[in-house]
């Protein structure tokens, strides 16, 4: 009865860690582009 529990609870964990993921792919990208704007200014 254990599992019933668990598969949700890792199902919920993965969809979280890959929100997660994508969040930061795009927080990177958005870092590279103001770096690299800002140095294309210059």
């Amino acid at each position: 009865m254990m599992w019933v529990r668990f598969i949700p609870i890792v199902f919920f964990s993965l969809t979280a860690i890959t929100l997660f993921a994508f969040q930061s792919v795009e927080i990177v990208h958005a870092a590279l582009d103001l770096i690299l704007s800002k140095s294309r200014l210059k």
